[in-house]
């Protein structure tokens, strides 16, 4: 399987019926920890995605056998206990989370045998040298599902393309976090952004050719807007449009959590699977 046949499965819709009553959308990704021959499979999103949430509905992409596109399915997952089964970034200021997979994978290969899923793993996160050779000026893409939209009869996410809108080897006003430069909408919250060249491309000042270059830089959570009154505003993607006035102006930047963050969280999955 192709590397961008493989991220159309990597992605999941977070959709949560909340305590409320509502309904919330968002988007998550499957990433893959391992230690050795252990592996430990989460599902990522934001905090912000799930809170408030008293059950969680999945429908996790996944591959027949292992590189045959062609037999594409999907399995249907209900998780109770609302919030209390997802795993929160152990500093209340990320806004990142992680469902704990494993039981869901043993229940789908139950389903079909045969069942492959596709994640992320750490190997894709840049080292803090690789970011510096980065341009600042980066072509980037985002994989989830914008104001809900999702091709239903393949159970596949929207992939839109941007550029960085500021040098990910920063970090934006001090915080572990960069910018870009495309649209995000309610239920883009959670959305990997990957860094991906197929062709010519600038690596340390020199032009590089015939090679692929793929790096998961992080994850989507906020935006700014600006309200009607002529203010800026950072807020969460919304997981529900209803959540955003009609007051409110998308900006078509986005803020993302850069991914090494996941490096902390992962420590706290493995104290748990350990403990």
């Amino acid at each position: 399987m192709d590397l961008t046949e493989k991220l159309m499965y990597i992605t999941v819709q977070v959709r949560c019926e909340l305590t409320d009553g509502g309904v919330s959308r968002g988007s998550g990704f499957i990433f893959t920890y391992s230690r050795g021959a252990t592996t430990l499979p989460v599902l990522i999103t934001n905090k912000h995605v799930v809170s408030g949430a008293s059950r969680t509905l999945l429908s996790i992409p996944y591959v027949h056998r292992e590189g045959d596109i062609s037999e594409r399915r999907s399995f249907n997952v209900a998780i109770g206990d609302g919030e209390d089964v997802w795993v929160g970034h152990p500093d209340n200021s990320i806004d990142l989370c992680a469902l704990p997979l494993h039981g869901v994978i043993e229940l789908m290969h139950e389903h079909d045998p045969n069942a492959h899923h596709v994640s992320v793993d750490e190997s894709l996160i840049p080292s803090q040298a690789e970011l510096n050779k980065l341009s600042p000026f980066e072509d980037v893409i985002m994989i989830g599902y914008p104001i809900g939209l999702i091709d239903e009869v393949h159970n596949a996410p929207l992939m839109r393309r941007g550029m960085t809108a500021t040098h990910p080897r920063y970090d934006f006003n001090g915080l572990p976090q960069f910018m870009i430069d495309c649209a995000c909408f309610p239920g883009s919250s959670g959305s990997p952004v990957f860094l991906l060249d197929n062709g010519p491309y600038v690596d340390d000042g020199a032009i590089t050719l015939g090679q692929r270059r793929f790096k998961f830089l992080g994850v989507l959570f906020s935006g700014p807007v600006q309200h009607a009154s002529g203010e800026i505003a950072v807020i969460d993607i919304p997981t529900t449009q209803q959540l955003v006035s009609s007051t409110d102006i998308m900006v078509n930047l986005g803020n993302v959590i850069k991914s090494k963050k996941l490096e902390e969280l992962g420590a706290v999955l493995w104290n748990m699977a350990e403990g």
